[in-house]
């Protein structure tokens, strides 16, 4: 019971939480990040076996486990108490998983990679790759998909720009595309961005940049010059 009101407690912030698995023994880096943590299912049972690198994402519905359960057959049915098979996890830098995903014992995932939604971890994923399925296998290069997502994106966001045109019967304003900013506001100008929107739009965006926003302010160059160029692009 007392356990259960540590891990309750700990999961209450995203500081306690990373203090937590740290105290545990889990080896975390910088800038790890979990969608909710409340849904999150993470084998503590040998803590000292997980490894976490930098800019590592969790999405909901995690599930990391480093044993399995296959000894309970074996006190059946051969009377033998093997103690549970254990293996370590390690996870590498600029990793980030979608929603419904489960790492398996003895995996490891090398840097800059995205694993796809329900996607099952049972063998090691390279680095630089886009991994889905059960059991997850590498479909491409990160840079493949950088490229692809390029091109849809902006297939997408025409598409949108177009449905409220259309569909809602008005003219499409900054305000709809307030999420995505990256594409026309450069790093010197979100905060002139954020300071037009209002006060809840304007925190929300400041959260979920979170501890990326002296990166995009230093280094970010929008693929347009402002919402009027986007617009007349499309």
């Amino acid at each position: 019971m007392i356990r259960k009101l540590q891990y309750l407690f700990a999961i209450s912030s995203k500081e306690r939480f990373h203090r937590y698995l740290l105290k545990k023994g889990v080896k975390i880096g910088k800038n790890v990040n979990f969608k909710n943590r409340k849904t999150l299912d993470f084998d503590l049972s040998k803590p000292s076996l997980i490894e976490i690198g930098d800019n590592v994402f969790f999405n909901k519905h995690f599930t990391l486990l480093t044993h399995d359960a296959v000894s309970r057959l074996y006190r059946v049915k051969y009377k033998d108490y093997m103690p549970y098979s254990i293996g370590k996890v390690k996870i590498g830098n600029n990793v980030s998983f979608a929603r419904r995903v489960t790492v398996l014992k003895g995996v490891t995932i090398g840097d800059n990679v995205f694993i796809g939604h329900g996607s099952l971890v049972s063998k090691d994923i390279p680095s630089n790759c886009v991994a889905v399925g059960r059991p997850a296998k590498p479909v491409c290069s990160l840079d493949e998909y950088y490229e692809r997502s390029r091109r849809k994106y902006m297939e997408e966001m025409k598409e949108y720009y177009y449905h409220i045109k259309n569909v809602e019967k008005r003219t499409p304003t900054v305000e709809d595309f307030k999420k995505e900013y990256s594409l026309f506001i450069n790093g010197d100008k979100i905060d002139d961005f954020l300071e037009s929107l209002d006060k809840r739009s304007n925190r929300k965006l400041r959260q979920e940049m979170e501890n990326n926003y002296d990166c995009y302010k230093n280094n970010h160059v929008a693929m347009f010059n402002g919402f009027d160029d986007m617009v007349a692009n499309f």
